[in-house]
Parts: structure tokens; sequence; C-alpha cells
């Protein structure tokens, strides 16, 4: 329970990995729900991101119970539950939007690997780690074989898997897969980016863990001087998303 407590912050982190629907030039009910509960979560107003993502999915359910939009829905509502610590509510709203991205897209799809890093982070948070491990792991099977070794996505799944070895206790794995996330997070998307700033962070955490308080704060120091860096100093926006155009996800 006290590891969970400590990696908190890292599970919230984590659990935030939204699935993005294509913009349409007219909006629906169910976008404009979506939308709004969206940014609620984002904006931390748990009791409207709940109304209004629920009504989303009511109303896509309307229209179809296998719709990659209610597994968008379901995603959301999973991601709002696993940060107030719901996750046995959370566990079945993923499982089922894993299903449903599978029936939609097929196996090696984006939407997958998103949801299945969701799920391992959440069977891990209630002890189920055989689960946690086979979910993790399929999740970056999946992505080597979209994305390739060297991809900002296979940054973000090591540092699902690393999360879930830690809070199995195996740490000298964990920070293999962190060490890992840093290395390509930082090649391709810069040392100043959030996804880049997040693996530092689980780095950080997983070291005072591990009672390696020196290299903790050393670590901490770097991430710190990191974000004193003028802004001139890092990749552009246009710069960071240009090169992640270089590595198709399709």
């Amino acid at each position: 329970m006290k590891l969970v407590m400590i990696l908190a912050p890292i599970l919230i982190a984590l659990l935030l990995l939204f699935d993005r629907m294509p913009s349409r030039a007219q909006v629906t009910l169910w976008e404009t729900y979506q939308s709004a509960g969206h940014q609620a979560i984002e904006d931390r107003r748990v009791a409207d991101a709940e109304r209004l993502l629920l009504a989303a999915v009511k109303h896509i359910e309307i229209i179809s119970r296998d719709d990659p939009r209610l597994a968008n829905t379901l995603n959301d509502l999973g991601v709002l539950y696993g940060m107030q610590n719901r996750d046995i509510e959370a566990e079945p709203l993923f499982e089922r939007a894993l299903a449903i991205n599978e029936k939609a897209f097929g196996r090696q799809h984006p939407s997958v690997i998103l949801t299945l890093q969701n799920l391992s982070v959440i069977y891990a948070s209630q002890n189920k780690f055989a689960e946690a491990d086979k979910a993790a792991r399929e999740g970056l099977e999946i992505g080597l074989q979209l994305f390739g070794v060297y991809h900002p996505r296979i940054g973000s799944i090591c540092r699902t898997v690393a999360t879930v070895y830690t809070l199995e206790g195996k740490y000298e794995e964990a920070e293999g897969f962190a060490e890992r996330s840093i290395v390509i997070l930082e090649n391709t998307l810069g040392e100043r980016h959030p996804e880049t700033a997040q693996s530092l962070e689980m780095m950080i955490k997983l070291m005072w863990t591990t009672h390696r308080e020196r290299e903790a704060q050393i670590l901490e120091a770097r991430l710190h001087t990191i974000r004193q860096r003028p802004s001139s100093d890092s990749e552009s926006a246009d710069e960071v998303d240009h090169k992640d155009d270089k590595n198709p996800a399709h």
C-alpha cells in the first residue's frame, strides 16, 4: 500500500492516455459530451467529468455498442476512475474498450496498445500481476511491430512496463525499461518534452523507492536544470512534430 501511494503520481500520468478521434466537420452530440468530459478530467473537475462521459456513453450506445467512439469514451471514463483509485470500476471499462477496438481495428492498432497500457497499470495496482505482465508485454510487442524500436510511442510503452514492474517489486527490470524509455524519448522528442519529463520523474521515484537517495537527488537536479533552460535551447514544437512524422504510426 505504501508503494502504491508513493507511485500515485506515476499512475495518474500513465492513465491519462487519451485516444484521440479524428475531427469532423459537423460536431455531434457525442463529440460535445466527449470533448467536455475530457476537458473536465484535465481540469480535475471529477463530478462534471463523470456526468459528461456517462452521457457520452449513453448517447453512443443508442447508435451502436460496437462503435469505436464508445471505446474512446470508455477509456476516458476508465482514466477518470483510475485517478480516483476506483480500479475495480475502471478495469471492466478498459476491458470493454479493448474488445471494441480489437473488433473494429484488429489487434495491430494504436488504440489497442493504449488500452493495453491502461489495463496493465490497473491490473498491477490491484496486485493482478500475471494479467498486468501479459497486457504490458502484449502492448510492447504490438508497438514494436507498428512503430519499430526507436519511436516515441515505444518510449511511452516502456515507461508503462517499468511502472508495472515497479509495482510488482521487480526493481531491476523496472529500471531497465525506465532507462530505455528515457533514451528513446530524449532522442526523439527532446529532453524538455513532457513525455521525457514523465520518464525522468518515474526513474527518480524508482530510485527513492530503492533507497538510492544520492542518485535520485542527482537526477532531480538534472531535471530541474532542464526545466530552467530557455525554450530556445530545445526543439520547437514544429521540429518535434516533424521528427515524429518521420516515424509514422501506420
